[in-house]
């Protein structure tokens, strides 16, 4: 089942992908992205460990994402990518744009450990 929580704590948004991150649920997930951000965080980190496959209009909405953020000074990362997707990253160089790191990574930096 796919599924996208977002979870806010404080100036910390953690967006968690369950399943597939395509161009059936990419909608609601950028609508509320889009009205979280109004309430300027300061990290945000795409949870991916239950991540099973993306296409290009989720690669696209991820990409959309970290420009937003870049534009309004937020430290953005993609977190926990499997092997599958990563080879994806990988092949579109896409591991070059965004700043991938592991979750207890991201829970270090956003003081959540």
């Amino acid at each position: 089942m796919n599924r996208i929580i977002i979870k806010e704590n404080n100036r910390i948004i953690e967006v968690i992908v369950k399943g597939d991150l395509n161009i059936h649920n990419i909608d609601p997930m950028l609508n509320d992205y889009k009205r979280l951000i109004t309430n300027n965080p300061e990290i945000i980190g795409i949870n991916c460990t239950d991540l099973s496959s993306v296409d290009s209009s989720g690669l696209g909405a991820l990409i959309s994402m970290a420009k937003i953020a870049e534009k309004d000074n937020i430290d953005f990362y993609i977190c926990e990518l499997n092997k599958k997707v990563s080879t994806l990253f990988d092949i579109s160089n896409l591991n070059k744009y965004f700043q991938i790191i592991t979750l207890d990574e991201f829970r270090r930096i956003s003081g959540q450990d």
